[in-house]
């Protein structure tokens, strides 16, 4: 008995296995019609979405954002799936025609069931890709910051820059300004805060240098920034004033930077050159030199650093082994 009975049920499981197997190869029969319908109408949902995301990339590179390969590959391989289904849908379209007892019989059962296999697999591939989120674009490859030559007879100023900065790197601070007379050194002191930043790369994304001086428009600070962005062309000369100020902003906006401005004899506005305004939330900072304290409120900073010409004579002086008769240069 018992050896009947595990018999029976050993024969109830292979039973079983092979109605299973046998429905399924029937479903692609008798559902070759139903899913052939409904694979034209997935591929028509996912070539509507390999046109909406290549619309999106297109747009995104236009402000200078760089198109993800792996986008790229998703884009091919929507297009090969589309080449495919034509293909089997002309085929398939034939097969259909190839009735017998009144339009309702395939007289080639295998044939059917192959086609109805091939139609059914390329249906759940279709609707996997129709179901993938994608990232399309991502910043352009750039450098986080441009390394500034100093002067090799710098010598004396370590307090001060120690000074500046930890005033910067204070969590407090988000804009920074550094005001005195011509020739103090303020774009000096500068420069050596920028190249600082070469051992502070995990805390910003990108460090921007931009002499401003007095004439200089805001388009032309503009294609400085966009010129360290990477974003700079044949697209970018195009735009104007307000569509550069998107462009700044769309890539600056992702980025934790740290905006250098040198030599400023007004105020400048960075909303308007689309600059996010740095604030704790996006750790983003601002410094700037100017000769004008009243330059320094007008770019929202109270308490700024002052430069003093006696700074610049108290400084030790360097150990030179040879000196030429000529006078040393002033520091700027």
């Amino acid at each position: 008995m018992g050896n009947v009975i595990t018999l029976q049920v050993s024969c109830d499981h292979v039973l079983n296995g092979f109605s299973s197997c046998f429905c399924g190869k029937v479903n692609y029969i008798r559902n070759f019609r139903k899913n052939l319908e409904e694979l034209r109408t997935a591929t028509n949902l996912l070539s509507a979405k390999r046109e909406d995301v290549l619309r999106r990339v297109q747009r995104e590179e236009r402000n200078g954002l760089r198109r993800l390969a792996v986008v790229q590959v998703w884009l091919n391989n929507v297009v090969a799936i589309e080449n495919e289904f034509h293909e089997l849908h002309t085929a398939c379209l034939v097969e259909l025609q190839r009735l017998c007892f009144c339009g309702i019989c395939p007289k080639n059962l295998k044939s059917r069931y192959r086609y109805g296999r091939l139609v059914f697999l390329m249906l759940k591939k279709i609707k996997l890709y129709c179901s993938e989120v994608l990232e399309v674009v991502t910043q352009p490859d750039i450098d986080m910051m441009e390394e500034r030559p100093i002067p090799p007879d710098i010598v004396g100023r370590e307090t001060m820059l120690e000074s500046a900065w930890n005033h910067l790197m204070d969590a407090g601070t988000q804009t920074m300004g550094l005001y005195g007379m011509g020739g103090v050194g303020k774009t000096t002191l500068l420069e050596q805060m920028n190249n600082k930043f070469r051992g502070a790369n995990d805390r910003f994304d990108i460090v921007i240098w931009i002499v401003v001086s007095k004439d200089k428009g805001v388009e032309k600070i503009q294609d400085g920034i966009a010129e360290k962005l990477g974003i700079t062309g044949g697209a970018w000369d195009r735009k104007n004033k307000s569509q550069k100020k998107t462009g700044i902003h769309t890539s600056m906006s992702q980025m934790r930077f740290v905006l250098l401005l040198d030599d400023l004899w007004s105020k400048v506005d960075l909303k308007e050159i689309g600059v996010p305004f740095p604030t704790r939330e996006n750790e983003s900072k601002v410094v700037f030199t100017t000769r004008s304290r009243e330059v320094c409120g007008r770019m929202g900073v109270d308490d700024p650093m002052e430069m003093k010409e006696n700074q610049k004579k108290n400084n030790v002086k360097p150990i030179v082994l040879y000196q030429p008769e000529e006078a040393t240069p002033e520091l700027e």
